[in-house]
């Protein structure tokens, strides 16, 4: 169990920090108004074969935009967010045009002889297996969206393929100037302004469940002990590190800095309440008792440039990037041979 309550907030920073783009994202967003399919194969045949599309002779099967579906979907479902029929069919039209985005990359990752060795592709399955908590998960997680490990394998060699053709492309599309990042930073000042925050230590001990109110007791008895050993003198962060039941016991309870809204509501009001220096009561949370040490406060303000700078240059070159891409995946599409098969006969 953590010891203190940490909330999630989605702003440009975030985004700026984070600096991640899908290659969907990258290439999906290009779509013709009116799909048409090229001559080759009779939609019905293809139907029965399972397809949704044939690019440049490269298949893209129904299974593989179910799973690109059920994967946005479950996202959706975590964000409390729900689609209608018609939503979900437009969905469904975008994903099948990522991926034909998609195929067009990786046939041109092939044409420029572009490598991904075995050792690559172990490593990036050796992380994906990671995420699951035993085989019988994984292979569950396998059947449900009709895959085996070989498929896995081909899918990450593909994407690793794509985005090496990308790197390779647009590397200097991605080195943005110094002082085009300022004149970014500029221009959105209101993205860069950081709350007010306080920067505490804390010692938080846990009283056993089973222990019942005597317990509550000992650990109440025990911090007003500590706290008036750190009152008269003693190393607060030495204290910590010795009778903190925290994560945080080994930094000497050093939690860095923190604006509202992250910590447990007690806590926070109990830390913000404090000047640099000065030790609260006793506060009480879900996660036992604590006793905090204000250490430092900054004002609410404008982060300085150079706090940021490089964020900023990371998130406009990959914006970069993703213009380019889409740029390029246009040409590709003008150049190639699409055929798109409407599923609707599948029920007709």
């Amino acid at each position: 169990m953590t010891c203190t309550r940490r909330i999630r907030r989605t702003t440009l920073m975030t985004v700026l920090v984070v600096g991640v783009f899908a290659i969907a994202a990258w290439a999906g967003e290009e779509k013709p108004s009116k799909p048409q399919a090229q001559e080759g194969e009779p939609s019905s045949a293809a139907v029965d074969k399972g397809l949704v599309a044939v690019v440049n002779g490269d298949a893209i099967s129904t299974s593989q935009v179910d799973r690109e579906m059920s994967g946005y979907q479950q996202r959706l479902i975590r964000a409390g967010q729900a689609l209608t029929q018609e939503g979900l069919a437009g969905l469904r039209e975008r994903v099948v045009e990522s991926l034909i985005d998609r195929s067009l990359l990786y046939q041109e990752s092939v044409k420029e002889g572009i490598d991904v060795s075995k050792e690559e592709v172990e490593e990036k399955w050796a992380l994906i297996r990671q995420r699951f908590t035993s085989d019988e998960a994984y292979q569950l997680a396998l059947s449900r969206m009709q895959m085996n490990d070989e498929q896995v394998r081909d899918e990450i060699r593909r994407g690793e393929a794509v985005q090496k053709l990308i790197a390779r492309l647009f590397t200097k599309t991605s080195e943005v100037p110094e002082a085009d990042a300022r004149a970014f930073y500029d221009s959105h000042q209101d993205a860069f302004m950081r709350p007010e925050q306080v920067r505490a230590r804390h010692i938080l001990l846990q009283p056993d469940a089973e222990g019942g109110e005597d317990a509550k007791k000992e650990a109440e008895e025990t911090l007003k002990k500590l706290r008036k050993e750190a009152l008269a003198g003693k190393d607060f962060a030495e204290l910590a590190r010795d009778h903190s039941k925290c994560p945080s016991a080994e930094r000497g309870g050093d939690l860095g800095f923190f604006p509202r809204g992250k910590m447990a509501k007690p806590f926070e009001d109990a830390a913000f309440a404090l000047k640099p220096g000065e030790l609260s009561g006793i506060v009480k949370t879900q996660f036992g008792y604590h006793l905090i040490k204000q250490e430092e406060r900054k004002p609410k303000g404008l982060i300085p440039f150079e706090e940021v700078k490089e964020s900023v240059r990371d998130y406009l070159g990959k914006e970069a990037v993703k213009e380019a891409v889409k740029s390029h995946v246009k040409q590709l599409r003008q150049e190639a041979v699409i055929q798109r098969f409407d599923q609707t006969e599948e029920n007709g």
